[in-house]
């Protein structure tokens, strides 16, 4: 197909805004579906998982396609649940473009900012659709003041809605300057077109006016035009919001109402003008896997090398599905796939183009394609696959450390291998779920992103893998950092034939707040480029997460690896000798230099104003730190940061507090300090 006229987009947003039912109205209104599913009956297209259904949310992200005008949108329906965020990151890694859903009530949410952090890291553009603008309270300019505000994002209106909250009727289009209607009896089937009223007109020619003048200063032409006449056209509109959006300057603001059929196609048609094709997008760089040092890059072409990246694996009974963005060239069924990270080589036996969790045979896919290849043994989420002889290693996915876990026990011995072997496969499938298997009582410990993610864990290993376990209490996840920099040396000895191997190490360690934890090598030291040297890296990481002083795995910390020496050098070394030594020199750094770190959360809690008081004294209690307070539609909204493990169980206390009315949403914030008398007690309990 053209690649001009393909749109690989995201649907992003904070639990409950609408994504899912956006995509919904979206597969009906392009004809890919005949009917339209909806979240409160469990009978979406999207949400196909029995623990999604049942819960009314999204856990795992969906991949789909559909026709609009002569364009083609590959679109994924992504979670809002702050547990499941390992979906969003994994998926933007491979879209264009995305759309965030705004609840027009509540705006900028906690998983909101998350969301946008995700966004803006990997340079995805996106444009933003104000949902649910016909609930009481609705607010668009309060809504696109939040994403100021809270993301720093640069919001401008595309459209006005026509009356908020009970009175939304439709909305002003500000490119037509049209009043788009839409019948509820039609299920919105038709946008009904009509002339601006006076009034109407008026305000729509404000807003138009700062419209103009915002997309002028993204080109000369634009701006000279603008300056001549004072307007612009619908194109000259589109062509200025185009590089804003594409130079991540702008956000085209749409709004409506998902659930009640309005604002829909006036979306598809914003997609399609506005976010980017994959032609649109700097080619993808990579590193020779030969050479580190060599950059790559390959264009989104049919005749490049092909190179492609899995971003995803969902466990199934007849071989896990590996999801893959084609970057560049061609991948036919039955082809030879090297991986650059594993060096390991396997067959696309097949490929699969998903709707959901439905299947199209494909015969091949070329650039920008996502599709599913069953079967791959060895291919993991962030590896890149490529043909013999055009090796290239794409950048991976980084995710998050888990912040809770539990230990796991089967029902029975029996059943200890069949539980191990489950877990694996889930772990397998999502890096943001940890297994870890205590050494000396065998005891079987599953970490992962919350409560609610460790759940829907236990519950697929007892509908997926038919195997039940019992669940012990959640624990948070500590980690160590280090309190100053600190060196340390390590020597080690070991008898040879004739005479003895000395091998000595230098390491330094220095604490890198709010930073994930790596370990580096002095330039001279990079140069020695042998077997041993080069794993010598990975067992440097196994050590940060082996434990430091207090017994958790460090966090926040960069080793620094400035010598690495063995005599006589004729002698081969092993990697074990190099990081015995390492570890030798480690522990002198870490001896009584580090402190606890704890999980914290962003917290919004929203509650009537009556039960405010209340309220904040809990989340005092809980070692809460608030910053602001605002005032919501009938409501206060209280902005706080809190451990996690002081917020386990929060939303029984918060109904109680508040009879039910008060309502309260996190996402992950960072680690920090654990005061000293709560160290000590976290010390006596875990001993």
């Amino acid at each position: 197909m053209d690649l001009a006229h393909l749109r690989n987009v995201g649907i992003v947003a904070h639990i409950d805004a609408g994504k899912t039912t956006v995509t919904e109205r979206i597969l009906f209104y392009t004809g890919v579906e005949h009917r339209m599913g909806e979240v409160h009956q469990g009978n979406t297209v999207m949400d196909w998982m029995p623990e999604e259904r049942e819960r009314g949310i999204t856990i795992m992200a969906a991949t789909t396609r559909c026709p609009w005008n002569d364009s083609v949108v590959q679109i994924i329906d992504t979670p809002g649940h702050v547990d499941f965020t390992v979906e969003v990151s994994r998926s933007l890694r491979v879209l264009d473009g995305a759309v965030v859903v705004l609840c027009g009530v509540a705006g900028v949410q906690a998983q909101t900012e998350t969301v946008l952090r995700q966004v803006s890291e990997n340079g995805v553009p996106w444009l933003v659709f104000v949902n649910k603008m016909d609930r009481p309270g609705a607010d668009f300019g309060a809504a696109l003041e939040s994403l100021k505000e809270r993301a720093g994002a640069n919001p401008i209106p595309i459209q006005l809605p026509a009356g908020e909250g009970e009175e939304f009727e439709g909305v002003l289009d500000l490119l037509k300057m049209k009043r788009l209607d839409w019948n509820r009896e039609e299920k919105g089937a038709v946008v009904q077109v009509s002339e601006l009223s006076e009034e109407e007109a008026n305000r729509a020619g404000i807003a138009r006016a700062q419209l103009c003048e915002v997309v002028a200063e993204f080109s000369d032409d634009l701006l000279e035009k603008y300056l001549e006449e004072g307007e612009l056209n619908e194109d000259e509109i589109l062509k200025g919001l185009k590089v804003g959006v594409l130079e991540q300057k702008l956000v085209p603001a749409l709004c409506g109402s998902a659930l009640h059929y309005q604002g829909i196609q006036p979306l598809l048609d914003a997609i399609v003008s506005l976010l980017p094709s994959p032609l649109e997008r700097p080619p993808v760089e990579g590193v020779s896997s030969q050479d580190e040092t060599q950059v790559l890059t390959r264009a989104p072409e049919v005749g490049a090398p092909f190179v492609g990246l899995v971003f995803k694996l969902f466990h199934d009974p007849h071989g896990d599905l590996c999801y893959l963005r084609v970057y560049s060239g061609v991948l036919k069924e039955g082809d030879i796939l090297f991986n650059a990270r594993h060096k390991k080589k396997e067959r696309a036996q097949q490929l699969w183009r998903m709707h959901a969790d439905h299947r199209e045979r494909l015969k091949e896919a070329g650039p920008g394609e996502i599709v599913a290849i069953p079967g791959l043994k060895h291919a993991t989420t962030g590896d890149s696959l490529f043909h013999q002889g055009e090796a290239i290693a794409l950048e991976s996915i980084h995710f998050p450390e888990p912040v809770i876990r539990q230990t796991l026990e089967p029902m029975n011995l029996a059943e200890r291998d069949k539980l191990e072997n489950a877990l694996f496969a889930l772990c397998r499938e999502d890096p943001t779920l940890k297994l870890v298997t205590d050494q000396e009582t065998g005891q079987l410990t599953l970490a992962g992103m919350g409560e609610l993610h460790l759940e829907v864990a236990r519950h697929r290993l007892e509908r997926d893998f038919r195997v039940s376990s019992r669940a012990g209490n959640p624990i948070v996840a500590y980690r160590e950092t280090l309190v100053t920099s600190k060196g340390g040396s390590g020597t080690i000895e070991r008898p040879l034939e004739e005479g003895r191997q000395v091998v000595q190490v230098k390491v330094s360690l220095h604490p890198t707040p709010g930073q994930r934890s790596k370990v580096l090598f002095a330039k001279d030291v990079a140069s020695i480029d042998t077997p041993p040297v080069r794993n010598f890296r990975e067992g440097c990481d196994e050590l940060l997460q082996s434990g430091g002083d207090l017994g958790f795995p460090l966090a926040e910390v960069e080793a620094r690896i400035s010598e690495i020496q063995w005599s006589p050098e004729t002698e081969p070394i092993s990697r074990e000798i190099l990081v015995a030594a390492a570890s030798q020199a480690m522990e002198g750094a870490l001896q009584g230099n580090t402190t606890l770190l704890e999980p914290v959360m962003t917290v919004r809690v929203e509650v009537p104003e009556e039960f405010l008081s209340g309220v904040l004294g809990d989340l005092s209690a809980r070692r809460a730190e608030v910053g602001n307070l605002e005032v919501g539609h009938e409501q206060r909204v209280i902005f706080a940061i809190a451990p996690l493990q002081a917020m386990f169980s929060y939303s029984t206390d918060l109904r109680s507090l508040t009879q039910g009315r008060g309502a309260f949403s996190m996402a992950p914030h960072g680690y920090a300090i654990v005061p000293p008398e709560k160290v000590r007690q976290i010390l006596g309990f875990s001993s």
